[in-house]
């Protein structure tokens, strides 16, 4: 069954972008009260092979909704008003793969959901998720150049060894431009990462001028694997 996503919040706030978040990554998702009895007729559907919900405390009808969609084999991400390590424990215990405190940004909610289902996505919304969330500024033009050149060295890490050139030339076919434009945006937003902080923080402080394109890649697509989703 292809990946369908409930999310069980339906105000335009909340629900409703993460929703469309979801569709623009690809994902169909649907939005619903957060009542269990609805909440429990969506399911019975069985449209859904995940759920995302939110709740401030372990209520015990709560739990028993989410240990009865584990046992449907349905993954339940949980958005926690709290950040006790009790009531985590007791949403984990109760079936939950995971929980998120909130408030927490769509786009890192979005990301987390999305791994842990192992979605067969494409890479580059992620990438793009990941620059977004570390700090590089996506108004530049080298925002989405970055994000191609590191989706190609990530798919074959062995091209950052073999030259800049080709990763160049096919990243500028994917935007209409040149090689010599992707060099150019490339090393302005370098530039812009290192004179905003996000490089340093990206490298553990190990890069905090500007670096090469080279450099850039290999950080961004370094990061992007250390990446914590607990």
């Amino acid at each position: 069954m292809a990946t369908k996503l409930l999310i069980c919040d339906n105000t335009a706030a909340l629900g409703r972008v993460i929703a469309r978040k979801f569709m623009n990554m690809g994902i169909p998702s649907d939005c619903c009260r957060d009542s269990l009895s609805v909440m429990e007729k969506s399911l019975q559907s069985g449209r859904y092979n995940g759920i995302v919900l939110f709740a401030f405390r372990p209520d015990e009808k709560l739990l028993s909704f989410i240990a009865s969609a584990k046992s449907r084999g349905i993954s339940v991400f949980a958005g926690l008003y709290t950040s006790l390590g009790s009531i985590r424990r007791a949403f984990l215990q109760a079936g939950a793969v995971q929980c998120v405190t909130m408030p927490c940004s769509v786009n890192t909610l979005c990301n987390r959901v999305m791994l842990r289902l192992n979605y067969p996505a494409e890479l580059l919304p992620r990438i793009e998720i990941f620059l977004e969330e570390t700090g590089f500024p996506r108004r530049l033009g080298g925002f989405c150049c970055l994000a191609k050149a590191c989706e190609l060295c990530i798919r074959a890490p062995e091209r950052l060894w073999g030259g800049m050139s080709g990763i160049y030339a096919e990243t500028a076919e994917c935007f209409s431009g040149t090689s010599s434009s992707v060099e150019r945006s490339l090393r302005l937003l370098g530039e812009a990462a290192g004179e905003n902080g996000t490089l340093s923080r990206l490298t553990d402080y190990q890069i905090s001028q500007k670096p090469t394109n080279t450099e850039l890649i290999c950080a961004v697509c370094d990061a992007f694997f250390r990446q914590p989703y607990k």
